[in-house]
Parts: structure tokens; C-alpha cells; sequence
């Protein structure tokens, strides 16, 4: 019922489930950005999502990573690690064998913003373009580190799209490693 007294929100609303399913996700998302911060989030018609905290280093991150997309995750994925230019790259990514049918498991950051970038999501589908079937997709958790003002996160209003002052250099870092 949090938007029960905004008549304009309250025509938007999906459906129980999709609400739910929705906040999740973003719980989820922003889980994986501090993994140092206990999460807990409980409906009623879910069981609950109980995420401990974890510690602020690579390790810790992998087992925040680990309660997120699955125990099974640590074992099939690549450690990924790369600098260009002033841009950072790490993460991890799935071997080609680690697939899912949708991209929902891809999760990208920059600067530890949470976002869903075209840009992103085309340059995880061009690196693994040799590998993969087109109906499936790799599991990754990419976080980008780069100059702040070399970022635009004023694109949409949500934030969750960003726009690079060198696009190219971003998408043959992620391609490249």
C-alpha cells in the first residue's frame, strides 16, 4: 500500500506479483553494490529474502554474489580484472556452459551505482557472441570504475541508464576481457 494515496502512481501498478518480483530485483541489485550491509525483505505473499552481510573485499563480494545468483555461481564463473585508460573493470563472468535464457542475471555498476546500460548489455552479448547460442545469455556481475566526470547518470530519470564520454573505450574494455 505504499502507493495507495497517489492516484497517478496507483493506476501504474502492476499486479501483485510483478510489484513484488520488482522489488526484489532492486533489492537484490543494491545488495550486491554493498555487500558489507545485512538485506531483508519480506512480503506477504513471498517467503523472505534474507541476504547476511558479508565483508567489502573481493572474497566477500563473490559470497554476496554467491547468495544472489546462486550457490552454483562461484564455481562456473571467470574473475575478471582489467584497466584501460583510467577505466576499471572487475567482476565476474560465467563460463560458456553457465548460460541462462533471459538476461536478467547480468547486473552492471558503475562507480557502485547500480544501472542497466544498452551500451553494457551489448558489449557482455558481443564478447560472448562466439561462444553462445543467440537464445542464451552469460550470468555476470561487471563493476566499472571511471573518472565521474567522464559519466553522464543524469540520462534517465531513474539513473538507471548512463552515458559514457567514450563509449568505444568502455565497450572494448568489457569486450577485451
Amino acid at each position: 500500500d505504499l502507493f495507495v494515496a497517489t492516484p497517478a502512481r496507483l493506476k501504474f501498478m502492476k499486479g501483485e506479483r510483478a510489484e513484488s518480483s520488482a522489488t526484489s530485483d532492486v533489492v537484490k541489485r543494491i545488495a550486491i553494490a554493498f555487500p558489507g550491509v545485512r538485506f531483508t525483505l519480506a512480503g506477504t505473499d513471498r517467503s523472505t529474502l534474507e541476504l547476511p552481510a558479508t565483508g567489502d573485499d573481493p572474497e566477500g563480494r563473490l559470497q554476496r554474489v554467491a547468495q544472489v545468483m546462486g550457490a552454483d555461481f562461484p564455481d562456473n564463473a571467470i574473475p575478471i580484472d582489467a584497466t584501460r585508460d583510467g577505466v576499471h573493470l572487475a567482476g565476474h563472468v560465467s563460463i560458456p556452459s553457465f548460460t541462462r535464457a533471459n538476461a536478467l542475471q547480468q547486473y552492471a555498476y558503475v562507480n557502485g551505482r547500480p544501472v542497466r546500460d544498452k551500451l553494457i548489455a551489448g558489449a557482455i552479448r558481443g564478447a560472448f557472441a562466439d561462444v553462445l547460442p543467440r537464445d542464451r545469455h552469460a550470468v555476470t556481475v561487471l563493476f566499472l570504475s571511471l573518472d565521474p566526470a567522464t559519466v553522464d547518470v543524469n540520462v534517465h530519470p531513474a539513473k538507471a541508464d548512463v552515458r559514457f564520454r567514450d563509449p568505444g573505450l568502455v565497450r572494448g574494455l568489457i569486450v577485451g576481457a
